[in-house]
């Protein structure tokens, strides 16, 4: 009994072990992890915490504000010294608690809470961004993967080309020992250990492609990525692309929230220097010792006015500066929506460039690979020279490592020009 649940044991660390060695990861994992551990969305994250919480502090404006006090004084001699009507104590104990209301302070108050909200809104757009910026920086590294994988798959067939190459080239020496046969058996030996060396390369390059995507989205950095299915193509004009990138970046909606607020901080920065009206009410409390006529309890209400007579242009500078702000909150928006405009145009004009590219890669790989094989059976029969073999193979390998590159850039283009509209992460 104890062997058969030690097999059994044994069996499922081995199975569970194999379970983890063929773990593999789609982009889709990539990018979740990516948004929960990633320093830039946990900023942005805060961010929206601290804009929230100033919604609530712009509020607590617009209560009343209830406050209390006491004191205790000692003096040092009874006014008068010779008892009567007395003005001043020995001891002396006040308390007292008011309530104030502002009834008007110019408009800034509800200014502060419209650009608190405004602020909050800003800061939602603001993570959804950098969401975005993560997502694509992502799909970078993730396809980088990728694309290193087929670049090393491509160099270890470029290999085994060359070492048949090579078997047929020893045969070849071995049956006919001539100086030409000798000089192309060390050619083939040499052309091995480049393909070799391309393989060691390949390799290098898919270690890093994959330590990048690890640093991107704190998955471990062994782990085998799944090709994603190709992206659907944009269908609409660059025209209709543009229009909804203005309507769905996320930037420029936060830019065009930071005009509101700028607005809101004019309409802020003039009411501190308005009449302020104020309802009073609260109670005070006076104990003296030897007792004064002031002593007891009493209960007062009313209402203060604050009106600004003299600041010495303070107000006229402090609005000047607020609307200069809000005239470079303006231009920002604007510069920010034509380089949206001419984002989206190069993504454009890179994925329709691509897209033509990759038809003539395929034509070009397609071409290539037939005359590899031709030549490669040519000179299995002996009726072309080693070389020709090599310039087939060098084209072949050429074509191959081009297609690879082109698939994958057209995916990323798709990618980008996704970016650029805003739309990444959004489509269902």
């Amino acid at each position: 009994m104890s062997r058969t649940g030690l097999m059994f044991i044994l069996l499922l660390g081995l199975f569970s072990s194999a379970r983890a060695e063929t773990a593999v990861y789609t982009i889709q994992d990539a990018y979740n992890s990516a948004l929960r551990s990633h320093e830039a969305v946990k900023i942005a994250e805060e961010s929206r915490i601290q804009t929230e919480s100033r919604v609530d502090q712009a509020k607590t404006y617009l209560y009343p504000r209830l406050t209390g006090n006491g004191a205790y004084t000692r003096y040092n001699e009874v006014l008068p010294p010779g008892g009567g009507f007395v003005f001043q104590p020995i001891d002396e104990i006040r308390a007292g608690i008011v309530l104030t209301q502002p009834l008007y302070t110019g408009g800034r108050t509800m200014a502060a809470w419209r650009a608190a909200m405004d602020m909050n809104e800003a800061s939602r757009h603001e993570l959804a961004s950098t969401r975005q910026s993560i997502m694509a920086g992502v799909a970078e590294s993730y396809y980088a993967v990728i694309k290193a994988q087929k670049l090393l798959d491509v160099s270890k067939q470029s290999l085994v080309r060359m070492e048949r190459h090579k078997k047929v080239t020893e045969r070849e020496a071995a049956t006919r020992k001539t100086k030409a046969n000798a000089s192309a058996l060390l050619r083939a030996n040499t052309l091995v250990n480049q393909a070799r060396i391309g393989v060691l390369r390949a390799e290098d390059g898919l270690t890093i492609a994959r330590q990048r995507l690890s640093l991107v989205t704190n998955l471990p950095a062994d782990i085998e990525v799944v090709e994603p299915d190709p992206l659907q193509e944009p269908e609409e004009s660059v025209a209709v692309i543009m229009l909804t990138a203005l309507q769905q970046r996320d930037d420029y909606a936060r830019s065009q929230l930071d005009r509101k607020v700028s607005e809101e901080f004019v309409a802020i920065t003039q009411g501190g220097h308005y009449p302020q009206v104020y309802a009073e009410g609260g109670i005070r409390y006076t104990q003296s010792e030897p007792n004064t006529q002031m002593d007891g309890t009493i209960y007062y209400g009313g209402l203060r006015l604050q009106i600004p007579i003299f600041e010495g242009g303070l107000m006229k500078y402090e609005v000047s500066e607020a609307r200069s702000k809000q005239r470079q909150a303006d231009l920002a928006s604007s510069l920010l929506k034509r380089r949206i405009e001419a984002e989206v145009h190069e993504a454009y004009i890179n994925y329709q460039t691509i897209t033509a590219v990759l038809a003539t890669a395929k034509l070009q790989l397609a071409d290539a690979r037939s005359n590899f094989d031709a030549v490669e059976g040519l000179f299995a029969e002996g009726l072309v020279p080693s070389l020709s073999l090599i310039d087939a193979e060098q084209a072949l390998s050429l074509a191959e490592r081009e297609l690879v590159s082109v698939m994958l850039d057209r995916q990323l283009s798709i990618i980008r020009l996704e970016k650029s509209v805003g739309m990444l992460g959004k489509r269902s």
